[in-house]
């Protein structure tokens, strides 16, 4: 048997006995002194090859040998060293392994068969599409790596390829080139970033991986690091594919799905998870909307998801950006959306405001996913299924035009809060608040809406489980719009905050009331859930548009739908 030592692993004798590492693990293997010392002799033989019988015959005594074969097979077994009898094929022959000891030595290390997998490289035919820097950086790379044959016409014997594309958008047309199922690495152009994606097949697979490469274009444009070097930023893209192909090629195992996005001003490389997102329609109707369901779920899992760096819908602001008194701010901004808008939620505590902000991002984006602009409902979002629903629900109602309206009277703002939130407002923002408010039939639901005394502009509009806190809430909100000058709070936004505090008893009468004939006059509650996200999969909060109408007489599938 021969062995030989893996590149990458090493051992050294120390006072317990044979210190060993390889691939990120260490462990000390218990050795005779002497036989410590003739392994460290022979590591020059051990690094190019040796034969274990010549070995143990240079240690006379039979117990040391008897130790020293159990010190191979466990230096075998740990993976420092492989048989290069069952290493998958000869020895590749001096000059080859010298051209290209990169490769080969990348598959010794992390390969159990490294010259099969070398002689699978040397056999390919790989197929680089597309024209720019990147495509050739990469061809030069899979060359320089040992590959066989590099061609621009893909066919029958092209074992994988490399789609170097303009844009993100070119990259269905690339892959259609291919032989079905044949796997490639995109590696679409960016504006100031480039994007290596992992193995992929298929058309289907390069229309997901162009929306994860589009959003990672959106964070990368708010990125501190700055703009990549156009030239640089692709040919460390090209080289990034094509090692990403000699781990494929050799099945070492190590191809993960991950995403390379190469950018900033020192060419930073991130790497970060990608998963497809499983097939499905952007938008489900609710054949039977229930405001009676109690799915709430955990807060912290949708935020991080909503917000995750490179893949998610918004970026967290720095808090610090925003006064904090007397109401805690959070901002997100959009990336996704057009224009880019930041978007604040407020709170009396942290998590509330950022709450807040996490749903106006969702109502936001129900809104821009809107099948088109005609399609009726108002954008909606809650924690739950049912928050949603109310959600939506209420914002209808407050839009509707009613003769109902009266103002809040003075006993009904005689609360302490109350009492000081109206203080602010004049004295210290001089903008004196009028309220006035509606109730919802048949419950202490009050919409109340607080417009300067002076010019009758709009400052506040909160939903309230009754006229009381309703008027608090308006306050409140009038109060903390005012706070804050570095991005929009609008006024005319209705609140509902109300209902992420209200507890199950009260949601259930509200949806009773809401569902009462003198609310719905005849109409029916119609609802479209936006059900997944293009990169996230399912939408890991409920939003979508609500609206009342006439009952519907059959469920037409829409586009989005099948």
């Amino acid at each position: 048997m021969r062995v030989k030592l893996r590149p990458g692993a090493h051992f050294v004798p120390v006072a317990r006995g044979l210190y060993c590492a390889r691939a990120g693990r260490s462990f000390v293997l218990a050795a005779p002194p002497p036989l410590q010392r003739l392994l460290d002799d022979r590591l020059g033989e051990l690094t190019d090859g040796a034969d274990a019988v010549d070995l143990l015959g240079s240690v006379d005594e039979p117990a040391e040998r008897v130790a020293l074969r159990q010190v191979l097979a466990a230096l075998l077994a740990q993976g420092l060293l492989f048989d290069l009898d069952r290493a998958g094929g000869p020895v590749p022959d001096p000059e080859t392994a010298e051209r290209y000891g990169g490769a080969l030595a990348h598959y010794e290390e992390h390969c159990a068969e490294p010259y099969a997998a070398f002689a699978a490289l040397r056999a390919a035919e790989v197929a680089v599409l597309g024209d720019g820097a990147a495509a050739r950086s990469a061809t030069r790379g899979l060359l320089a790596l040992g590959v066989g044959t590099v061609t621009d016409r893909p066919g029958p014997r092209t074992a994988a390829a490399v789609l170097a594309a303009a844009a993100p958008a070119e990259l269905a047309e690339l892959a259609a080139l291919l032989p079905a199922d044949t796997p490639y690495i995109p590696v679409p152009a960016g504006d100031g970033h480039h994007v290596v994606g992992p193995v992929l097949r298929g058309v289907p697979q390069a229309r997901a991986f162009r929306a994860a490469a589009e959003r990672a274009a959106a964070w990368s444009r708010s990125h501190p690091a700055g703009r990549a070097p156009t030239l640089h930023a692709a040919t460390l893209a090209g080289s990034l594919a094509a090692r990403s192909l000699l781990d494929h090629l050799g099945a070492t195992a190590l191809d993960t799905p991950h995403l390379h996005l190469v950018h900033g001003r020192t060419l930073h490389t991130t790497l970060y998870p990608f998963t497809l997102p499983p097939s499905g329609p952007r938008w489900s109707s609710v054949t039977r909307p229930t405001t009676a369901e109690a799915d709430d779920a955990p807060f912290s899992a949708p935020d991080q998801r909503l917000t995750a760096q490179w893949s998610g819908l918004g970026r967290w602001r720095d808090d610090l950006d925003l006064p904090q008194l007397p109401f805690r701010l959070a901002a997100l901004e959009a990336l996704v959306l057009p224009g880019r808008p930041v978007l604040v939620g407020w709170g009396t505590e942290a998590e509330d405001a950022r709450r807040d902000a996490l749903l106006r991002l969702l109502r936001a984006t129900a809104e821009d996913a809107r099948p088109d602009p005609v399609h009726p409902g108002t954008a909606a979002a809650g924690t739950t299924s049912q928050r949603w629903l109310l959600d939506g629900l209420l914002r209808v109602l407050a839009e509707e035009e009613t003769d109902d309206w009266s103002t809040v009277p003075g006993s009904e703002l005689a609360t302490p809060r109350a009492r000081s939130l109206g203080r602010a407002l004049t004295h210290y923002y001089d903008r004196p608040a009028l309220l006035r408010r509606r109730t919802l039939p048949g419950t202490g639901w009050t919409l109340v809406t607080a417009t300067d005394a002076d010019t009758g502009e709009r400052l506040a509009r909160q939903w309230g489980p009754s006229p009381e806190a309703a008027a608090q809430a308006t306050l409140a909100r009038a109060l903390a719009g005012l706070q804050q000058d570095q991005a929009a709070l609008a006024a005319a936004t209705i609140g509902t905050r109300a209902l992420e505090w209200a507890d199950p008893t009260e949601l259930t009468a509200l949806g009773a009331a809401l569902r009462s004939p003198e609310v719905l006059r005849g109409r029916a509650v119609h609802t479209r859930r936006l059900a997944s996200d293009p990169v996230l999969g399912p939408m890991p909060l409920p939003c979508g548009l609500i609206w009342l109408a006439d009952p519907p007489t059959a469920h037409t599938r829409s586009p989005e739908e099948s």
